[in-house]
């Protein structure tokens, strides 16, 4: 049952909004079913009510001769006419005044009595039958009793009178519907465009906004959560400010603590703190890197992913094996930066990396595979965070801070992509980037 029930907000209240209108219909349909008795008792009498008129009048102007011939000419295959002394026997009868009042109309100054009778012949379904008598003034059979016996409607000719009344309630359900369907969407869809901004604040879009619209709890939600961006974004520039200011200002002492180490006299003390420096150098590089990485906010652009992995590779000296033109909406310097990073590692550590482009059915797929030792694999879940670096060295000539894939993983992050590492079976590592087709952020 579960799977039946829609996901969506939208689908479940225009679900809602269908199941009672359709309740409602029903009921007003089976309330209509009830009162059908009363309803096909009217469409008798109204049948039967013109010719009725017109029968007594010819009666009270008729001869004898044609007096006689009238009632059984003028009877059809649902009502019969007759002339008698008295009405017939009423017993087991309800009499219905209000028909009567609405014949006496018809037929002013006359004594009219109408009942209903419901007799069940044999193999048939209970049916009511109505006897209408109307006592004639005037003419031959004057003080006489004009009779008329009703037969039952059938049901197929008493639906047909029953359509007019449900078309309007067909009309009302299917108004009623697209007015609530359009509202519902229109309810919603705030819902939505929050869920996406979430999204790409998620990927670490701290741009994406939400139009202040719909109900007030909808406008207060998406207030908080473009309160919540501004403040995040003002955080995290404060913070790469102060890692950036911290990193420029660590060079100018960490480079006069190098020309003082050059001037020492103890060759092995001197390479000691010299290595020592070198080591800082490259952390406040890294540093620099990091905060100029995460602190811009470059413009998405339509891009040759194909062009730029073919270029980069080129640069790195990798192979590349291309899908042909593939145009996705990308921040350029961004995407470069972490593709190079990745380059960069597989070389530093395994030499030129095979590089592939695919186009898959919602995503492009880079796969990046190299030769080398691979990355301990207790260090797989924690390597793309900051500082943790796949081998132990800072020596400049093997490696730097392990800020690389950190930054890596948040630029591909922020165009809704995901990174994943992992050793391969023959030896070296295997890095599969993943980017969404339709980016957003």
């Amino acid at each position: 049952m579960s799977r039946l029930w829609p996901g969506g907000l939208a689908a479940r209240f225009s679900l809602l909004l269908i199941a009672a209108l359709l309740g409602a219909n029903l009921i007003a349909a089976w309330v209509m079913a009830r009162e059908g008795s009363a309803f096909d008792r009217a469409i008798r009498l109204q049948g039967d009510a013109h010719r009725l008129h017109a029968l007594v009048a010819a009666l009270e102007t008729a001869d004898l001769a044609t007096a006689r011939l009238l009632p059984g000419t003028s009877s059809t295959g649902f009502t019969r006419f007759w002339v008698a002394p008295q009405p017939p026997d009423l017993s087991e009868t309800t009499r219905l005044p209000d028909h009567e009042a609405d014949l006496a109309a018809e037929l002013p100054g006359r004594l009219i009595r109408i009942h209903e009778s419901t007799p069940q012949p044999a193999g048939q379904e209970r049916a009511a039958l109505m006897l209408v008598s109307v006592r004639l003034e005037r003419g031959v059979d004057a003080g006489q009793w004009l009779n008329a016996l009703v037969y039952p409607l059938p049901a197929h000719d008493a639906w047909q009178w029953k359509q007019g009344f449900f078309a309007p309630l067909l009309a009302s359900l299917l108004g009623t519907l697209a007015v609530g369907l359009v509202f519902v969407r229109r309810m919603t869809r705030p819902l939505s465009a929050l869920a996406e901004a979430a999204r790409a604040a998620g990927r670490g879009d701290r741009s994406a906004r939400v139009t202040e619209c719909g109900a007030s709890e909808l406008r207060e939600a998406a207030l908080a959560f473009n309160d919540m961006q501004r403040r995040i974004a003002g955080f995290e520039a404060e913070r790469m400010r102060m890692l950036a200011a911290l990193a420029h200002d660590m060079r100018t002492p960490i480079t006069g603590l190098r020309i003082r180490a050059e001037m020492l006299e103890g060759d092995e003390q001197r390479q000691d703190m010299i290595r020592v420096l070198d080591e800082m150098a490259v952390m406040a590089d890294g540093l620099m890197h990091a905060a100029s990485a995460r602190r811009g906010a470059e413009p998405l652009q339509p891009v040759d992913l194909d062009a730029t992995l073919a270029q980069l590779c080129a640069e790195s000296q990798a192979r590349y094996t291309g899908a042909g033109p593939l145009v996705l909406p990308l921040r350029p310097v961004a995407i470069r930066r972490a593709i190079r990073n990745l380059l960069d590692n597989a070389r530093r550590y395994a030499g030129p990396a095979r590089v592939s482009l695919k186009r898959g059915p919602n995503a492009a797929l880079i796969r990046i595979e190299d030769e080398g030792p691979g990355i301990p694999p207790a260090l797989l879940p924690r390597v793309t965070e900051p500082f943790v670096r796949g081998e132990a060295s800072r020596n400049p000539a093997t490696g730097g801070t392990g800020l690389g894939l950190s930054i890596a993983q948040d630029v591909i992050a922020a165009h809704g992509g995901t990174l994943e590492l992992g050793n391969r079976a023959e030896g070296g590592l295997r890095i599969q980037i993943r980017l969404p087709l339709d980016t957003q952020g």
